[in-house]
């Protein structure tokens, strides 16, 4: 019988190269890896590979993700578009009350502060804000233009100046920050009614005028570093800030665009506002949920059709008026509006496929959004072109349910 050598061991001889992992893959080549990865979920995924992936990740910033990010209640995130919609979870993210921009927004339960956090690396993005129920009243002099055609009864609670106490029925409606970051305003209110109110990041309270009246505030945000508001006569409202002293403090409100009251036909339809700054322009998204007439669908049982609109408008400062808009890109290329009660931004998009299109998240639509019991669902979520101004279903659940959500545009990955 005739046997068979015997193979011999292989021995790593002195000079051969040493067996190589992907942790030991030089951090610069590591972040041109990462520079390629369009999507937020492999984004995520090169972070949690190695250790060294994750100083790579913190060491090269990617540039900003494809699209912007849908946040789920439960922590779920997935991008907007088709090719960044690979969903993924971050439980610590669950819980989250709102947004702002980049960050999600949180309640402590502990004192009621908030805070604002970068849900991909868990840094808090400022120091904490206070709780609303703790309001400093400022009763320094004030120029504030009063609300026309106010329809409506006011609250009858005025802020109290001992901020150790609870404010009646207070609640925070919307947040801005300003671009330096050393400035956050938030509209505090009682069901429709709202004051605004400024603080900086880590004060001990927020600061709200006694001299300005109560206002149906529908939207704010920061343009070209001033803060603007609108109401629900569709005024725009120029809200001057005096930052220098401690707290700052609304020191001045000028009416800079007269709007269209609504009028009684209000009591047949809802109607939503936001503010979008959009390369350069100051943007007016208005959306109408129009009441038809009652339909008998049984002999027992009538209901009312909601029929959907929406316009774009452009704020002309020098006419002192909204003039209405087509398009909502320009030379450099076309733009979509990403719209919702927290946070509004345009989008830079490529192509044809997405441009002149704004994306609503359902934002309370049996009433408006000043209502305590909010949701932001994507439950029958709608988008339409801005040139034939109709509205068409976006997306919906499978069993029918709610989906809380909210719109969240990170700037870079931040892993």
């Amino acid at each position: 019988m005739v046997q068979r050598p015997r193979k011999r061991a292989r021995t790593t001889s002195p000079c051969s190269p040493p067996a190589s992992s992907w942790r030991d893959l030089p951090l610069d080549i590591a972040g041109e890896v990462l520079r390629r990865l369009p999507s937020y979920a492999d984004r995520i995924c090169f972070g949690a590979t190695c250790r060294s992936w994750r100083t790579s990740a913190r060491e090269h910033r990617a540039p900003p993700p494809l699209s912007p990010c849908l946040c789920f209640a439960d922590g779920s995130f997935r991008g907007f578009f088709p090719e960044d919609a690979r969903p993924f979870r971050l439980p610590a993210a669950a819980g989250w009350l709102g947004s702002c921009g980049e960050w999600l927004l949180y309640r402590r339960h502990d004192d009621g502060a908030y805070l604002l956090v970068d849900p991909f690396s868990k840094a808090a993005a400022m120091a904490p804000l206070p709780s609303v129920s703790r309001l400093h009243v400022r009763h320094d002099p004030i120029v504030a233009v009063d609300e026309r055609d106010l329809r409506w009864c006011r609250p009858t609670w005025l802020p109290r100046e001992n901020t150790g106490e609870p404010q009646a029925a207070a609640s925070l409606l919307k947040l801005a920050v300003s671009p330096a970051a050393d400035v956050v305003a938030a509209v505090v209110a009682e069901g429709r009614h709202g004051k605004l109110a400024v603080c900086r990041p880590g004060a001990p309270a927020w600061s709200v005028s006694g001299g300005d009246g109560w206002r149906r505030i529908k939207d704010m945000a920061f343009y070209q570093g001033k803060l603007y508001a609108v109401d629900h006569n569709e005024d725009l409202l120029a809200v001057t800030l005096a930052a220098d002293g401690e707290p700052p403090a609304v020191s001045r409100i000028d009416r800079v665009i007269n709007g269209k009251p609504p009028g009684a036909a209000a009591l047949l339809r809802v109607t939503l506002h936001y503010l979008v700054d959009s390369g350069g322009e100051l943007l007016l998204v208005r959306r109408e949920v129009q009441r038809s007439s009652m339909v008998r669908t049984q002999p027992w049982q009538h209901t009312a059709e909601l029929q959907d609109r929406f316009a774009v408008f452009r704020a002309d400062f020098r006419r002192s008026r909204w003039r209405r808009v087509k398009t909502i890109g320009d030379e450099s290329g076309g733009r979509a509006l990403f719209v919702g009660r927290w946070c509004s931004r345009a989008v830079r998009v490529a192509g044809d496929r997405w441009a002149d299109q704004v994306f609503f998240l359902e934002d309370g639509t049996g009433d408006e959004w000043h209502t305590r019991a909010q949701r932001c669902s994507l439950r029958g979520s709608t988008f339409g072109c801005v040139r034939p101004n109709e509205l068409l279903p976006l997306m919906t659940t499978a069993d029918g349910q709610d989906l809380d959500a909210t719109w969240i545009f990170p700037r870079e990955a931040k892993l």
